[in-house]
């Protein structure tokens, strides 16, 4: 993966600044221009062309760069892996330690504002719609995906009784897939039964012990994990404890894509070991 040296990024400039303002102007990624993590972006970028210009960041803790690197980073990540129009230049955020291992000669040169510098390659004449990403990049990206999802269930779970909005849940899962609909079948099993893991020193928890991308197709991936899970339900109607739910064990997730961005449509796991049978459908 060649990135453009500071001698190239000179020459190229006018096309690079009309790439920046039309990344920067499409609402599909930055729909908050002035958040911070964009404001962020736009000062390592200007540093970049004018290397000695003041940035309100200079002074950021390296924890709160790193955060807004991420965000920035997960933002454009997502914003790549989708189709659409030919693009000339990729961006992308790193920290300066990493630049020794892009340019041997001058990486100690190559502008950064809180330790964190914008790279640039040239797109304009490569094949395909990945834009530089590497099989990693996209196998880490399709993992952050179920991790969320993962995330956004138990979070769905610890809202009761309360259900969660639609909304949200359309961010990880598939509007019209099985495993949002198996959530809402859950949660509204649950809130009718008065169960919660809300109550006072509640031990819920859970956790993602192995996650592995194992098939990329057109219109589907396929992801394994090892998942912990411990939900001891309290029936707020009689004050007790009614049932605890405690596994260890493997689910495979189906992703499809909604509107071109790749959600949790269905998940297929094995009925519990303890406890009562079906987790999906009876127990959680």
């Amino acid at each position: 993966m060649e990135y453009l040296s500071l001698k190239n990024i000179v020459s190229l400039r006018e096309g690079i600044e009309h790439e920046m303002e039309l990344l920067l102007s499409n609402k599909a990624i930055v729909s908050k221009p002035e958040a911070l993590q964009w404001r962020f972006f736009r000062d390592c970028f200007n540093r970049l062309l004018h290397p000695k210009s003041n940035s309100q960041f200079t002074s950021l803790s390296s924890s709160r760069a790193a955060q807004l690197k991420f965000e920035t980073e997960d933002k454009l990540r997502r914003f790549y892996l989708r189709p659409g129009r030919k693009l000339n230049y990729v961006f992308q955020m790193i920290h300066k330690e990493d630049l020794e291992s892009i340019f041997f000669d001058g990486a100690d040169a190559y502008p950064d504002v809180a330790g964190y510098s914008v790279v640039i390659r040239d797109v304009s004449k490569e094949v395909g719609s990945d834009c530089g990403l590497s099989e990693k990049d996209v196998r880490d990206y399709i993992e952050r995906v179920v991790v969320e999802a993962i995330e956004m269930e138990f979070q769905a779970y610890s809202e009761l009784p309360e259900i969660i909005e639609d909304k949200v849940l359309d961010k990880c899962f598939h509007p019209s897939g099985s495993a949002k609909k198996e959530i809402m079948h859950v949660l509204l099993r649950h809130q009718e039964k008065g169960w919660v893991i809300t109550n006072h020193m509640n031990p819920s928890t859970k956790r993602i012990l192995s996650i592995k991308v194992r098939k990329i197709e057109k219109e589907e991936i396929f992801v394994s994990t090892t998942e912990y899970w411990y939900l001891r339900w309290w029936d707020s109607k009689n004050n007790s404890y009614t049932y605890p739910y405690r596994e260890t064990c493997r689910q495979q997730y189906v992703l499809r894509k909604d509107h071109d961005v790749w959600k949790v449509y269905e998940f297929i796991r094995p009925a519990p070991r303890t406890s009562v049978p079906h987790r999906r459908k009876y127990a959680i």
